[in-house]
């Protein structure tokens, strides 16, 4: 009755109380997904399982809003989301390498194949390139 009647009142006393104490907050949560690493890994796989389906269908149902939002969000954040993707990068060298030379070896024929499609449809530019970049040879 009471929360009925002061809905708004308690809800701002709660922010009020997140505000003050954000800090102190945020380090408890961290604390507990600490602790319960495996039981918030459970239930997170639980509620995957159960609302795969669902979630595949808002996914197909919205997927011109969300590619639109993620553009937008990308667009606006490129800064960010640049230096992110640098760090990764740094941090993952050796990982990213042998992923690269993985795929490179499993591969073989399709990057070559590519590689001459790119040629062929090239030719041109990539003469106009050669020409531009290589020395004259000194004549004697």
């Amino acid at each position: 009755a009471y929360r009925q009647a002061n809905r708004e009142k308690l809800a701002a006393g709660h922010k009020a109380y997140y505000r003050a104490n954000k800090e102190k907050l945020a380090a408890g949560h961290k604390a507990y997904r600490r602790t319960n690493k495996e039981k918030i890994t459970a239930q997170s796989k639980a509620y995957y399982q159960a609302n795969k389906a669902k979630d595949k269908a808002y996914y197909q149902a919205n997927k011109e809003k969300i590619a639109a939002q993620s553009k937008a969000y990308r667009q606006a954040n490129k800064e960010k989301l640049a230096a992110k993707d640098k760090a990764y990068r740094r941090a993952n060298k050796e990982k990213i390498a042998a992923r690269n030379k993985a795929y490179r070896r499993a591969n073989k024929e399709k990057i070559a194949a590519r590689r001459k499609a790119y040629y062929q449809a090239n030719k041109e530019k990539l003469a106009a390139r050669r020409k531009a970049t290589t020395r004259p040879t000194k004549r004697r």
